[in-house]
């Protein structure tokens, strides 16, 4: 168990430093930035990840590609099949790079929120979801689609999907939806609960698929974090761990610092450590802080479907001291040291 942070393609000197210096081995990549799947390429990766590791920096993931790279795939529509092939090159590009999970999501309609500003703590500022402002909001798509059908869909896709993964040695990790919610502009939001995650994994059982454990979406779900830890931790479920913070639950909710979150860090590190989770953890989203530099670099700011503020450096920084700090007083209480 241990820290990571995330960076969108391609990755900046600066940033990998930055981690670096914070004493950090691992880093995901997001992958948003990427124009097209077949950008996501053999050479590419295996560049990003010699470059990550002149760094001292392992690539532990890639995740999020943006929606368009599976959108037709999620609706069910001709051009599916061309996607899916897509997707499974980009699995064995994963792979060949040597990177041993890719994350993934089911929300073509995107991360929500109704504020991007909401004061917390000091007058920092965080995102935060408010479902009675967003429930009507007006179709993404060419029409509503029911919750039937993008099971219907879902499975045509993981039952292709995951023996590509199986032969070459790539891990797929679900991401919940954000936020979860019931749906959002005519779109089902598939994963928002504990039951339809589970139901997901189920359809085809198999050793690399499981959690992008989100702990800001699971707990805006209202669900037990350490009952789902100890449940999912020895299954060999819990891939990685985003550490974001939230407070409240569906229908209103929003985020917070790490240790001003619903949930308490420290009882689920302790949890983590006890179910032998032997993954990264990195901070997600972030407040927003006086003197911070935001940590979107400028492509993702302008190609990227997710707008929202992200955070910055000093917030990620104290994010990172917070769990590293808490990781060794767990194993340090774990050992019987004082």
């Amino acid at each position: 168990m241990r820290t990571a942070m995330a960076t969108f393609w391609p990755p900046t000197d600066d940033r990998l430093r930055f981690m670096k210096q914070l004493g950090i081995d691992d880093t995901i990549l997001w992958a948003t930035t990427f124009p097209t799947p077949k950008a996501v390429s053999f050479k590419e990766l295996l560049s990003i990840r010699t470059r990550c590791e002149a760094h001292g920096l392992r690539v532990f993931a890639v995740e999020s590609v943006s929606a368009h790279f599976y959108d037709r795939i999620v609706l069910g529509k001709e051009g599916r099949d061309d996607q899916i092939e897509a997707y499974k090159r980009m699995i064995q590009a994963v792979g060949r790079a040597g990177i041993p999970h890719l994350g993934y999501n089911w929300m073509i309609n995107g991360v929500w929120r109704s504020t991007y500003a909401n004061p917390i703590r000091g007058g920092a500022k965080a995102t935060g979801f408010d479902y009675n402002l967003m429930r009507n909001a007006p179709l993404i798509a060419d029409r509503e689609y029911s919750e039937e059908e993008f099971w219907d869909n879902y499975e045509y896709f993981i039952r292709r999907v995951i023996p590509a993964a199986e032969a070459e040695g790539v891990k797929l990790s679900i991401h919940p939806n954000d936020p979860p919610v019931e749906r959002l502009g005519g779109l089902p939001c598939l994963m928002r609960s504990r039951a339809n995650l589970e139901r997901a994994l189920a359809i085809q059982p198999s050793e690399a698929h499981g959690l992008t454990f989100c702990l800001g979406n699971w707990g805006a779900m209202g669900a037990d974090l350490v009952e789902a830890i100890h449940h999912f931790g020895p299954l060999g479920k819990l891939h990685y761990v985003h550490f974001q913070a939230t407070k409240g639950t569906v229908p209103a909710f929003t985020e917070s610092f790490v240790d001003d979150a619903d949930y308490d860090p420290i009882e689920l590190i302790a949890a983590l450590d006890e179910v032998g989770f032997n993954g990264v953890m990195i901070p997600g989203h972030v407040p927003q802080i006086d003197m911070d530099i935001e940590w979107r670099t400028e492509l993702s700011a302008k190609k990227t479907p997710y707008h929202h503020p992200m955070g910055g450096f000093a917030a990620r920084a104290f994010t990172i001291g917070y769990l590293k700090a808490t990781i060794a007083a767990v194993r340090r209480s774990r050992e019987g040291r004082p």
